[in-house]
């Protein structure tokens, strides 16, 4: 979970205020590609990298590097869908682009006619890298995940995280086979002090590529 948001520098909070003056009319969602916006983009790329300590915030995967062209700036609540929310700090942080890709400008917000940025978790549909702590949600092991609670389930569809199983696991069909869902289920609606190890149990027992 990210501690703290990206602060903007002096000038950075001025092109984020100019944003804000544009006329509705314009395509305000293209601002951001703006050249004018190199340096801010770059400033909240580096430090969503560092903040996250070079995980992705979706897939929760090391990617052992911090060279920006190996990450996006993600906009959680989307640009197209929310473009008064895209410079607000806590709409960002830094994701691989394969998730960036997958999850696209699919509606993260429960209420979608918000004014204002939300303060809290109950607010999003899928894990918030500011507002929630990722193991809460989500159980990942090796190439595969399980939703703990139904925000973790939608957050692996959401940004199909399946997708890594689907190349590692052999499979007749795809990551999306159900055979050990309903199992998993019942595991991790039980005892969570055993939850972790009879998840783990099920996923050993997982037909491998060699």
């Amino acid at each position: 979970m990210i501690v703290e948001p990206v602060v903007f520098c002096t000038e950075d909070a001025v092109l984020a205020k100019e944003f804000s003056e544009l006329n509705p009319k314009v395509q305000r969602a293209d601002y951001w590609s703006s050249p004018s916006l190199e340096h801010l983009r770059s400033h909240i790329k580096a430090f969503y990298i560092a903040a996250q300590k070079t995980r992705c915030c979706y897939c929760d995967r090391h990617l052992a590097t911090d060279h920006h062209r190996m990450w996006d700036v993600e906009h959680i609540a989307s640009r197209t869908g929310y473009p008064r929310f895209m410079f607000e700090p806590r709409n960002m942080a830094a994701c691989c682009p394969d998730c960036n890709g997958q999850k696209g400008d699919t509606e993260v917000l429960v209420n979608k006619r918000r004014k204002t940025y939300p303060k809290t978790s109950a607010s999003f549909s899928i894990v918030h890298p500011h507002f929630d702590r990722y193991e809460d949600h989500v159980f990942k092991r090796g190439m595969l995940y399980f939703g703990k609670t139904e925000k973790g389930k939608r957050t692996i569809y959401v940004c199909d995280l399946l997708r890594f199983a689907q190349k590692f696991i052999d499979w007749e069909n795809s990551a999306t086979d159900t055979r050990f869902e309903n199992e998993v289920d019942a595991v991790l609606d039980g005892d969570a002090r055993t939850s972790q190890a009879a998840v783990e149990a099920i996923v050993s027992t997982l037909p491998i590529k060699r």
